[in-house]
């Protein structure tokens, strides 16, 4: 069979088929019905036993409401519409049970509501997928397509799963916060309170997860060290890098996201905390005032406190010290030691040596500049590898032949009219043979 008449599947054009769409995502109260159905065989530990068509409808009333002859009738379609992803029926025994897609389908909806955050699981899971990829040998191709289609495949939902908890963690704890503003100061603080410790637990667990994600920089490791020809096994490890990538940037969105929230409600507590510190020391200065009084003791006026304060020390005797001075004739200072220091005279001069050659060379180059700027203005063609020759033998230093040179290419470089050309020829000269470069030229157009 030629393979170019095989049919690809379009998995968007198959799903926007209007009944497949509905019946893979059933309307509201229908997907509420499953959902109820679920739940009830959970609840009594029979998942995966039969159950009734009544079962059923009465799953439909709990949803639609009481139930009436129409509803009767759209019962039956809706149950013929499930069998096709969500129900399976069983003729002998005139019973349902749940196809893999129903299971799928709750379980699915109940863990993303749940919030099932656990980085400590996928940390084990990271480590254990790690280890099998370690014992593959490189020549055992087989062994490592199994592990990039079903080890690693299975876990990467998980960790991605992990990665969205963790965001819906955080959403939650601001959400609570927006929602919690019109309490009274005190609960509000509580709230605050409660918000922050839920945030600083976010950013554990992201501290926790980044660690099993450091497992995964392993696994990348070991696959660019692998030397595989089969296009197939590269296409899957480049997936594989590829959600590596998409997993650092995640959770690096979420360390700012946890440095940005954090300082705000630090703020809020400073400002909310603020106006009742203040209102306490009001409190207490009042309290002062109305049960304080003034004695006379040995005819100094004294404030006298409630008995549940001290009485604190207010006036301080001036305590009377004897001052012996020196006679400085009798007690002469010692006379300090002047350090003298001897200059290096030989240091000097090749210091300023190093200062005039550097002043010479600099003198040099502009020069040079000046010349080789003036020929090019002057519309001459210019053949900048020459001149460095010619420059490196009259002055013999090659630290001038090689700034000026640089220095012009970058004044014309920009310059409109001015072209500039690097031709694939060797410019050597016989003075220098150990010095070869390319064949530069320049030339002004009219």
């Amino acid at each position: 069979m030629n393979n170019n008449n095989k049919i690809e599947f379009n998995f968007f054009n198959e799903i926007r088929e209007k009944e497949t769409y509905n019946q893979l995502f059933p309307q509201r109260e229908i997907g509420l019905a499953i959902i109820y159905l679920y739940e009830k065989l959970i609840e009594f530990n029979s998942i995966d036993k039969e159950f009734s068509e009544k079962d059923i409808h009465n799953a439909f009333i709990k949803v639609f409401g009481h139930q009436v002859r129409q509803q009767t009738e759209d019962y039956g379609k809706y149950i013929y519409s499930l069998q096709e992803y969500f129900l399976d029926y069983n003729q002998e025994t005139q019973k349902y049970v749940f196809k893999d897609y129903a299971y799928k389908f709750c379980e699915h909806a109940k863990t993303i509501l749940k919030g099932a955050y656990n980085p400590t699981k996928i940390k084990v899971l990271c480590t254990d997928i790690t280890s099998l990829l370690e014992n593959i040998k490189e020549e055992e191709i087989e062994k490592l397509k199994d592990w990039l289609e079903l080890h690693y495949k299975s876990f990467e939902p998980k960790l991605r799963e992990q990665i969205d908890f963790l965001e819906k963690h955080i959403a939650n704890s601001v959400e609570q916060l927006k929602k919690d503003t019109n309490f009274s100061d005190q609960k509000f603080i509580d709230v605050l309170r409660g918000v922050e410790s839920s945030l600083d637990n976010a950013k554990e667990q992201n501290k926790e997860l980044r660690s099993a994600y450091e497992q995964t920089k392993i696994i990348r490791t070991l696959l660019e060290e692998k030397n595989i020809d089969d296009s197939h096994i590269n296409d899957l490890i480049s997936d594989v890098n590829s959600f590596i990538s998409y997993t650092n940037r995640r959770l690096t969105s979420i360390d700012k996201k946890l440095e940005r929230i954090q300082p705000r409600i630090r703020q809020l507590f400073s400002a909310l905390n603020r106006p009742r510190f203040n209102s306490k020391v009001q409190s207490f200065i009042r309290y002062i005032l109305d049960e304080s009084t003034i004695e006379n003791i040995n005819g100094n006026k004294e404030i006298i406190f409630p008995n549940e304060l001290k009485t604190p020390l207010v006036h301080i005797d001036t305590p009377s010290f004897t001052i012996l001075r020196k006679d400085v004739e009798l007690f002469p200072s010692k006379p300090r030691y002047i350090q003298t220091y001897k200059q290096n005279k030989s240091l000097i001069k090749k210091n300023q040596d190093k200062i005039d050659k550097r002043i010479s060379q600099q003198r040099k180059i502009v020069d040079w500049e000046k010349l080789i700027l003036t020929r090019i203005d002057l519309n001459q063609k210019v053949n900048l590898s020459q001149l460095f020759f010619k420059i490196l033998y009259e002055e013999n230093d090659a630290q001038v032949a090689i700034t000026a040179l640089f220095n012009v290419i970058k004044t014309i470089r920009n310059k409109e009219k001015i072209n500039l050309s690097v031709k694939d020829e060797l410019e050597v000269n016989n003075n220098f043979k150990d010095i070869t470069l390319w064949r530069m030229e320049v030339l002004k157009s009219v």
